[in-house]
């Protein structure tokens, strides 16, 4: 199947000298044009709010705000990933960062999204900025580590920074002057021969640009699990009863009111007990209830805590529960397609 990463098609590597916002358009618009995808999953502005979109055309391209929805996701319950999980029988192409190539492997292997009817445009991702931190280049955010205090709190534990399976890498924390483009399946290699051909990119990457973008991937990928030691630490000092009540305040904080469910990329079951018999949960057995479905599907998105009415942390308890999950089952959702999920 075309869509499975190859081994050795990474080591043809290109550059792209420009705005990288073009080099994404570009692209969109020959996946279009050339009949691959049939939509790109992007935004469009609409009231001061940037909402899902499927571009069907190269002309709607122009419209649609592709750069904003990688650094600041969409306001409300949309995400790129339910929107392919929920379009049956069309052919998408997304734009997507590490967490949501993991929520589309992780629901392939769950038999919810099939891979061949989607081509995953990934972005390597420093960390995402919160939604109120709406300032400077788009794009340029991608470049470079935000500072920690408009990182969401889910990006500073992340610690996969790079997208797996996708089928065309961008990256652009190497150079501010340079984006590298890879293709990690047949079909992207395709796709990139192409643009090259269009002169849109070069082909050969500097050695001292894949050393640069290794070494801040590794950086990045120790923030994630230094910020997750740190809160490890934090909430062994303090007493076990103090600790009980913390968690027990943040579950009696749910009105059930299931906005995380319905904005989580993972979730997908058709007939949610969570929704359907909610008024039959306390608010601390509803909130338990979907931690232990989710232990082990979390890819760390932050969606959850974004959508929240109460505030509730729920993204750092879901990810402190799964890294128990991981240790002991040696399995991390969406990052190695051969191995099956341990719930279904």
């Amino acid at each position: 199947m075309s869509w499975l990463r190859v081994e050795g098609i990474t080591d043809r590597g290109f550059v792209h000298r420009g705005d990288p916002l073009q080099l994404v358009r570009d692209l969109t618009k020959l996946l279009l044009e050339a009949g691959v995808v049939d939509g790109i999953v992007s935004g469009v502005s609409k009231e001061g709010k940037v909402v899902l979109h499927v571009v069907k055309s190269a002309d709607e391209l122009d419209e649609a705000i592709l750069g904003y929805v990688l650094v600041h996701s969409y306001q409300g319950l949309e995400s790129t990933v339910r929107a392919i999980r929920d379009r049956k029988g069309d052919r998408l192409a997304a734009l997507v960062k590490p967490c949501e190539a993991r929520a589309i492997i992780e629901l392939a292997k769950r038999r919810r999204i099939d891979l061949n009817s989607v081509f995953i445009v990934g972005f390597d991702c420093p960390g995402m900025r919160t939604n109120q931190d709406a300032s400077g280049e788009v794009m340029e955010a991608l470049r470079v580590t935000p500072g920690d205090e408009v990182l969401k709190d889910a990006c500073r534990r992340c610690e996969v920074h790079a997208p797996p399976y996708a089928d065309v890498c961008v990256s652009l924390i190497s150079s501010p002057e340079v984006t590298l483009v890879e293709a990690g399946t047949e079909r992207g290699a395709k796709v990139l021969e192409t643009l090259r051909g269009k002169g849109v990119i070069i082909e050969g990457q500097p050695r001292e640009l894949i050393t640069k973008r290794e070494e801040k991937l590794r950086l990045l990928n120790e923030r994630g699990r230094r910020t997750l030691k740190e809160e490890e630490n934090k909430l062994l000092s303090v007493p076990g009863h103090e600790r009980f009540s913390w968690f027990m305040g943040q579950l009696d904080a749910c009105v059930k009111c299931s906005a995380c469910i319905r904005a989580c990329p993972i979730c997908f079951c058709k007939d949610c007990i969570l929704i359907s018999k909610r008024k039959e949960y306390t608010p601390s057995l509803f909130l338990v209830t979907r931690m232990l479905h989710m232990a082990d599907s979390c890819v760390c998105c932050g969606k959850c805590d974004e959508v929240c009415p109460k505030g509730i942390s729920l993204s750092y308890m879901l990810y402190h529960l799964g890294r128990k999950f991981t240790s002991r089952h040696s399995y991390l959702a969406g990052v190695d397609f051969s191995r099956p999920p341990r719930t279904v």
